[in-house]
């Protein structure tokens, strides 16, 4: 059987459904799809550069990242609303310039900035002056509802369709300060990227997979319960609400046909680049989306 390995972003959680769904359909075609979980967030990247998966699936923020192993998108089969996702009380404080902690899977100048900026942008449009020397970014994890129970103020970077709901269904007071609310192109989405050099039996599997998500993605759609089953069944997590709430809102996220597409990313890209972000020139991003 042929095997194609997926590295993922994070742990699993419903916006992966139609990977799962697809792993399913394909495994009756003859290709096993192995989803990795990672311990940290750019694992996904080492492993694709060192041979060890075949196709990572994360944030087009990313995937026009810096990196020494050229990159190749395969498409978005998924897309929502993100940004900081913060205590309303934590609101006040981070106005008048007092001292707020943000959890982040990750911390690096490039995602650091983007998060303050988000921030700088809603003091502002509540009468701050807009600074975040205030604003501290530190690597907590993946758990961004869990941190926020534990008690940092915000969490970044925080999808409106699983954090944000389940935040809402734990009876947290919060609010998602999105990037368009500041202004900025959204990233909130999961791209499939694998390696430029990859070889066309590699690249024979991965138009497979895509044409497998083109295939689930609608009948997904199509039926709640059954992608309520999908999920319990491959995540062995016990029926609950937040859950239930979560697949809900998911669904209404996910985009088939799934395809290049450098205009949905071209101005993030601008964005970061004009910003002073660590991405790729323009040369780069545009061989990331070969015709």
């Amino acid at each position: 059987m042929q095997q194609l390995r997926i590295a993922l972003e994070w742990f699993l959680n419903p916006d992966h459904l139609p990977l799962i769904a697809a792993r399913d359909r394909l495994a009756r075609e003859g290709l096993h799809i192995e989803l990795v979980i990672p311990d940290d967030h750019y694992d996904g990247f080492e492993a694709l550069a060192a041979g060890e998966v075949e196709l990572v699936v994360n944030e087009p923020l990313h995937l026009v990242e810096q990196r020494a192993c050229k990159l190749r998108s395969y498409g978005c089969f998924f897309a929502t609303d993100g940004g900081v996702l913060i205590h309303r009380a934590s609101l006040a404080r981070l106005v008048a310039g007092q001292p707020v902690r943000i959890a982040s899977p990750v911390s690096n100048p490039t995602t650091d900035q983007l998060c303050k900026d988000i921030l700088a942008a809603w003091i502002r449009q509540q009468g701050g002056a807009g600074g975040t020397d205030h604003v501290g970014i530190e690597p907590a994890g993946f758990a961004h509802v869990d941190n926020l129970v534990a008690g940092y103020d915000g969490a970044w970077l925080a999808f409106a369709n699983v954090e944000g709901v389940a935040a809402r269904v734990r009876g947290l007071d919060t609010q998602l300060i999105t990037t368009g609310e500041a202004g900025i192109p959204n990233f909130s989405a999961l791209e499939l990227i694998g390696a430029a050099t990859a070889d066309d039996a590699t690249r024979t599997a991965i138009a497979k997979l895509v044409a497998a998500l083109d295939a689930v993605i609608p009948d997904l759609v199509a039926d709640p319960a059954a992608a309520r089953e999908l999920w319990y069944a491959a995540s062995g997590e016990q029926p609950g609400e937040e859950v239930d709430a979560i697949v809900e809102a998911s669904l209404r996220k996910f985009i088939a046909p799934v395809a290049p597409d450098i205009e949905m990313w071209r101005p993030m890209w601008r964005y970061l680049h004009t910003h002073g972000g660590d991405v790729v020139d323009a040369p780069a991003f545009e061989a990331m989306f070969p015709g």
